[in-house]
């Protein structure tokens, strides 16, 4: 093999390495619902990074690489103490109050309260609870 393509094939590889080894220095984030016992959390979602599943209160979501920011957490809320039991749950709007910050090879917890939540009207749903 001649030096010049051999060079070539280094260098690409080289390239592709370094691609992939950015994902990898994304911060690492999970959300935990610290709200109360019976407030379920769903469609959490932080800086360009979602999770679809419900968390009970307790509960973390999965680990996921994100964007490097500053953001509020985003989420659907239902009171199961306040729901009657007539009709379709209704899941509310809401974002964390305090914004929260990601940087290069962080691993971030968020901990979402009763004390730093309030309704997100930036996104349609539900209101007038």
């Amino acid at each position: 093999m001649r030096p010049a393509a051999l060079t070539t094939i280094c260098t690409g590889a080289l390239i592709t390495f370094a691609m992939a080894g950015c994902d990898n220095a994304y911060p690492e984030v999970v959300v935990t619902n610290n709200t109360g016992e019976s407030v379920q959390l769903r469609d959490v979602s932080f800086n360009g990074c979602l999770w679809t599943e419900v968390l009970s209160y307790g509960e973390t979501t999965s680990p996921q690489r994100c964007p490097t920011g500053t953001d509020r957490v985003h989420f659907k809320k239902l009171d199961a103490a306040k729901y009657s039991g007539q009709g379709a749950p209704l899941w509310f709007n809401y974002q964390t109050i305090s914004e929260h910050s990601a940087g290069y090879g962080d691993f971030q917890r968020i901990e979402i309260t009763l004390t730093d939540m309030e309704q997100d009207f930036s996104t349609p749903g539900p209101y007038g609870h």
